[in-house]
This record gives structure tokens, sequence and C-alpha cells, in this order.
């Protein structure tokens, strides 16, 4: 879908938007969370190197698959869907920058689910983006997203995979040798 030279410069288009989004200028060691769906895990890897390339702490971690979070929902009792993982507070409260890299392999594998469940599973992880509401406020944290060609974006579009993909490539200027 993307090529290598595409995907490289989405990096920088993404590195660009996270920086001019905040107030504060990056510093060494600042802490990025780069979160990525399955199809989007070359452009992870090449986020990491880049972070990594300017001094900061990249962590990276996997959405769930539509069948991860479908089978959350299904077999989720309360508790778990309430549920704050250890170690999320002092995360968020240092994180300085977020970068979320949209791929969805399915945009309607919750569509049979309780919105009840789903919305009680959000309420809980609600601290979370307080937390990152106050830093962004004082200029500590940014954060930007991307979307990524996948064959269910294309279907639903009406496109082909190789037309949506053209899509995201004119819209993102990734064929221009400065897309920035």
């Amino acid at each position: 879908m993307l090529t290598e030279k595409q995907l490289d410069r989405y990096a920088d288009i993404l590195i660009w938007g996270v920086k001019t989004s905040r107030t504060a200028t990056l510093k060494r060691n600042d802490i990025f969370l780069v979160r990525f769906d399955l199809p989007a895990l070359r452009l992870a890897e090449i986020l990491q190197s880049k972070l990594l390339d300017m001094g900061m702490n990249p962590v990276l971690r996997m959405n769930s698959t539509p069948i991860m979070e479908r089978t959350f929902f299904e077999k989720a009792n309360a508790k778990q869907l309430t549920f704050q993982y250890p170690g999320d507070r002092p995360f968020y409260s240092a994180l300085n920058g977020s970068i979320f890299l949209q791929a969805p392999a399915s945009i309607t594998h919750l569509s049979d689910t309780d919105p009840k469940k789903i919305g009680k599973a959000a309420i809980a992880r609600k601290y979370i983006r307080d937390i990152l509401v106050k830093r962004d406020e004082k200029g500590l944290y940014s954060w930007t997203l991307c979307m990524l060609p996948t064959r269910e974006l294309a279907d639903h579009a009406g496109l082909t995979i190789e037309k949506y993909a053209g899509q995201v490539v004119k819209a993102c200027f990734l064929n221009k040798r400065e897309p920035i």
C-alpha cells in the first residue's frame, strides 16, 4: 500500500504535528506513547527509530485487535470493565506526547455490543483524559494521529484499496519531497 518512502514521510509529518501542537519545546528524554493498530506496525517501527534518534523515550503499545476487543466486551464482568491498569496514573502524568496510528481491520466489530458496557469501560478510563488535558493546558503534552489505508476502510468508502491509499497519499502530500 504505502511505500517505505511514504511511511518515512508520514512519520516526519506526525513528529512535526506533535511538535507544533505543543506550546513548550520538546526536551531530550521526553516520553512519547505510540499507539497503533496491527496493520500500522511498520509505521510504528519507523516512528520508534526517529523518536530514539531525537533522544525521546518512545513507548509502543499495540491496540487490541477486533477479536480481542469484541471478546473483552462479550466476556468482561463489571470489575473487569472498570479495571485500571497499575501504573497508568504515574505513566500518563509523565507523558509528553502521543501519536495514534489508526489502521482499523474492522469498524463494525462492536456494532452489536451492548453500548452500556462500552460506556462503562470508557468512563472508567476518563481519568486518563483528565490527566492529559491538564498536561496539555500546561504545554507539557501534545498529540497527533493519522489514518493508514486498510481494506476495511476502502470497502466502506466504496473504493479499491489502491484508490483509497492514493487518497491518503494525496491528502498528506506523501509523494512530495518535503510534505511538511
